[in-house]
């Protein structure tokens, strides 16, 4: 069976982070080229079974949402029943069956926690979100049920955060199991600030290489993502150059971005990611409507990023803050014409890298 790689991409993500728009739009895209596309949404299936069984043993409680279903400690034997029927009678056997042969014509989309891990020879995928972009999404989505209604934007953030971190809580306990852990992933995406048809385009490519036995990029975000080390027009030896943002924006449009070539370097630091360098090539890519980028965190908490990131320990680093939350709203939301963030501002960059109340450093206004 491991010699055989049939077209099976496996899919998780936190809440609302976009896996059925997102599944929905790749069908569509495999589905003209010609192939038969297959989706399995455990996601569905779990839904629908909690609500079932949480019916028959709180018929009292008939509209509680699915974060307070998880987080109810009597309900936990069941909830476990359920993870461990569909995790490896249903996608275990579904992918033993699938890859019992070769399928050239077939493509299966499997939409499952633990599908990479149960399905090894696919190619995984992860997404992620921020937990305030997640909960206003919660909030605003009016096709859910019951169990996803919330009354105040507040609430729904609150609880899509207690789902999230419920479940990273609930495989560790049953299967000793990280969800979060990238080394599970062929390809993790942040979709806070992305389209969802060129997240798309990046899975059916990623696939693609994965299967041919090619390298290609694994971390993929917005700009809008990442802190800043320099100031946007600062522009040194990408100038001198020629490699303005102007001009890197007409190449992208002209040629694509290349991502083997356009990989951003990333200093991770408590939690943060800082951007190493280029800012231009980033704000180029904005202008020319790219929601997406491919990046590699080249130091997380080691002496470069200690060394690079002590910056924001000064207050002037707020000019650096502003000067490119300002740089994502022009090139990106004004000549990249990318929706997400035509209202973007620095308490979007903030609240995206938890800064303004993390103790760290005070971030005022602009202008006091």
């Amino acid at each position: 069976m491991g010699e055989i790689r049939n077209k099976i991409i496996t899919i998780s993500g936190e809440p609302k982070s976009g896996k059925s728009t997102v599944i929905g739009i790749v069908k569509e895209k495999y589905e003209k080229r010609g192939f038969n596309v297959h989706v399995i949404s455990i996601g569905q299936l779990f839904r629908d079974c909690m609500k079932e069984e949480w019916a028959k043993v709180h018929p009292e409680r008939p509209n509680t949402n699915l974060a307070d279903m998880q987080e109810d400690e009597s309900f936990a034997p069941i909830r476990s029943q359920i993870d461990t029927m569909l995790d490896k009678e249903i996608v275990e056997k579904k992918g033993k069956e699938i890859n019992s042969k070769e399928r050239p014509n077939d493509v299966y989309i499997v939409d499952a926690r633990l599908a990479w891990k149960n399905i090894p020879e696919s190619f995984a995928i992860r997404l992620t979100i921020d937990e305030r972009i997640a909960g206003e999404r919660a909030f605003l989505d009016k096709d859910r049920g019951s169990e996803d209604e919330y009354e105040t934007v507040e609430e729904a953030r609150e609880k899509t955060k207690q789902r999230k971190l419920g479940e990273i809580s609930r495989y560790k306990e049953i299967y000793g199991v990280d969800i979060t852990e990238p080394e599970n992933y062929n390809l993790i995406a942040n979709t806070s600030y992305c389209s969802v048809e060129e997240l798309a385009d990046i899975i059916i490519a990623g696939e693609e290489a994965y299967r041919e036995g090619e390298g290609y990029p694994k971390n993929w975000a917005s700009p809008a993502c990442f802190l800043p080390l320099q100031l946007g027009r600062i522009t040194g030896r990408a100038t001198l150059l020629g490699n303005t943002i102007e001009s890197l924006a007409d190449d992208i449009r002209k040629n694509g971005y290349d991502p083997y070539l356009g990989t951003l370097e990333i200093l991770e630091k408590d939690g943060n990611k800082y951007l190493l360098e280029g800012n231009h090539r980033a704000f180029g890519a904005l202008s020319a409507g790219k929601t997406l980028l491919p990046y590699e965190v080249v130091d997380k908490d080691g002496v470069k990023a200690t060394q690079m990131t002590a910056i924001d320990k000064y207050q002037s680093y707020m000019e650096y803050l502003y000067d490119y939350a300002e740089g994502i709203g022009h090139y990106g939301g004004g000549i990249g014409n990318i929706e997400q963030l035509k209202e973007f501002t620095i308490d979007d960059l903030l609240s995206m890298q938890n800064l303004r109340n993390s103790g760290k450093m005070s971030i005022p206004d602009r202008g006091r």
